[in-house]
């Protein structure tokens, strides 16, 4: 049995994304678990406390894979980017499987920056570790691998915000083709070498 911070954590997050975070307030995490308004201060101070360990503890196990990814000597830099992109997805830094839908809903703005700046603090490093290598490799011709990193995270977060789930195929696969484009122009990587990665959007 869960111990009673995990319960307020789990309980929490389900109100959230059945109500938005702006919609759910302390009293509804206290009368779905039907605990004292001080059991749960004594956990966490505020609500936002508690957002923000719900998107660590999630962002906790993806950090922990990505890890293990780039420790596999045996992998090549991209076998090692393609398999950090797969396990970085949004919806697993915060659990669940309508969690894009939800962090694009207005009232949980909140939440989805706090996700957003958790999401690029934990993963730039290992991206931009993987771009070194790639660039002592000569696989890419960059002298800024960990700011590289950094906007190309912010590149697929901006392709994740703008819903693409809702787009036609056609619009999908030029948003796509445009991203990895750009991707491989600011690591200075040959054009298509970044083809097979299109196969973690469509």
């Amino acid at each position: 049995m869960k111990n009673k911070k995990e319960q307020i954590l789990d309980v929490s997050l389900a109100l959230f994304m059945e109500k938005g975070y702006d919609n759910t307030s302390i009293s509804d995490i206290l009368s779905k678990l039907d605990i004292a308004r001080g059991t749960l201060y004594y956990h966490f101070e505020s609500k936002e406390a508690i957002m923000d360990m719900i998107i660590e503890r999630s962002a906790k196990q993806i950090v922990e894979d990505a890890e293990k990814i780039v420790l596999q000597e045996e992998l090549t830099v991209y076998e090692k980017m393609f398999s950090l992109f797969a396990s970085i997805s949004m919806k697993r830094l915060v659990g669940g499987s309508l969690m894009i839908d939800y962090l694009n809903q207005p009232q949980n703005a909140l939440f989805h920056e706090k996700s957003n700046r958790v999401f690029m603090k934990k993963i730039t490093p290992l991206l931009g570790g993987i771009i070194k290598e790639g660039t002592v490799e000569d696989l890419f011709d960059n002298i800024f691998p960990y700011e590289s990193a950094e906007t190309i995270l912010i590149m697929i977060m901006g392709f994740v915000d703008g819903q693409y789930e809702q787009l036609n195929k056609n619009d999908l696969e030029r948003r796509v083709d445009s991203l990895l484009y750009n991707m491989e122009r600011v690591l200075g990587a040959k054009e298509g070498s970044f083809a097979e990665f299109k196969t973690l959007a469509l």
